[in-house]
């Protein structure tokens, strides 16, 4: 994937989207919002110096909101949605103070993470700033344990276009909490590997593998 058509990407999945017959979307659901000025990058660079990858995106679009749902039915039975959630959120945003939003105290293991794509209001995908310089993202869901998704910047968005955002689909490579036998699988990662197939024919499962074997 090239960096410099990752928003024009964006664009051509809405469109395939809106040409899916197996998916429901409202045009007025999906906005691209515009650049992000230089004052904007610049107040980023001083708190974070920006990745290539990222100057790349925020200087197309400031942010990105899509939803989806499937058109049979949006419900699973056993619950989770077949739907796709996507909030990719201005660089002004990303790299404010998350205090007693996503950490609470200094000491808190969560202080390092910075939302990138908040999909759902209890949970977001989040660059660890750790001191790297192409920091990584991790999943995080409020009053759990972060847990890494093996991708910075760049990867998460291709992994989001392959994904369409799909409901959790994060918890297909970062996998339940928990590891244990009683739970080797979470609900939203099987709806998410058997669903995926049946709404988009280039869907491939090998794309997102699970990090949290153990």
């Amino acid at each position: 994937m090239k960096n410099q058509d990752i928003v024009h990407k964006f664009h051509l999945m809405v469109d395939d989207l809106r040409n899916n017959q197996a998916i429901n979307i409202d045009i007025d659901s999906c906005e691209f919002n515009p650049p992000a000025t230089e004052e904007e990058l610049n107040a980023a660079q001083t708190k974070f110096k920006l990745t290539p990858a990222m100057i790349d995106f925020y200087s197309k679009a400031n942010g990105i909101n899509i939803f989806w749902e499937r058109a049979e039915q949006a419900e699973i039975s056993g619950g989770g949605l077949a739907a796709g959630y996507i909030d990719l959120l201005p660089v002004q945003e990303v790299f404010k103070d998350w205090k007693n939003i996503i950490y609470f105290d200094e000491n808190d293991p969560c202080k390092p993470l910075h939302p990138i794509d908040f999909f759902i209001g209890n949970a977001c995908a989040a660059l660890y700033l750790n001191g790297s310089d192409n920091p990584e993202v991790y999943y995080y869901y409020r009053g759990e344990k972060m847990r890494p998704l093996g991708v910075d910047f760049e990867g998460y968005l291709e992994l989001l276009l392959k994904s369409r955002g799909f409901w959790y689909w994060h918890l297909a490579i970062a996998g339940p909490e928990d590891v244990n036998s009683d739970a080797p699988i979470t609900t939203e990662e099987r709806n998410f590997r058997k669903i995926m197939p049946q709404l988009f024919a280039d869907f491939d499962g090998s794309d997102f593998q699970r990090l949290n074997k153990e």
